[in-house]
């Protein structure tokens, strides 16, 4: 499973903000279950304990993951007709029922400083 272009964060299973300590643990981790080559986890732990050499891994390191295979390969549903929107009719006259009811009423006035 191993890339060429692999980050070595990725390589050693870290975190950005990984202590040397972290680096150093997941080193040796990453040699007992050997999912990358020596020379790789080796290459990976020395540019983490390196600040100028992990201020560009940091760099590199990709924001989302890489995706390796669509989840859906069935576009069958890309042949189907766009639907159409229906409206609710008691949307057709909505901007006048706006209008409407800027306009206070005297008796809805008079309510209104009766109770405020």
């Amino acid at each position: 499973m191993e890339t060429n272009l692999a980050n070595a964060y990725d390589v050693l299973s870290v975190s950005q903000t990984a202590s040397n300590a972290e680096i150093t643990k997941s080193f040796a981790i990453a040699m007992k279950h050997r999912k990358y080559s020596p020379d790789a986890i080796a290459k990976a732990r020395k540019s983490l304990m390196n600040p100028e050499e992990r201020i560009v891994a940091d760099y590199l390191r990709p924001v989302l993951p890489t995706i390796n295979q669509f989840k859906c390969q069935d576009f069958i549903a890309l042949d189907e007709p766009v639907p159409t929107i229906d409206w609710l009719s008691e949307f057709d006259r909505l901007e006048e029922s706006i209008a409407d009811a800027d306009e206070v009423s005297e008796i809805d006035r008079q309510l209104g400083s009766a109770l405020f």
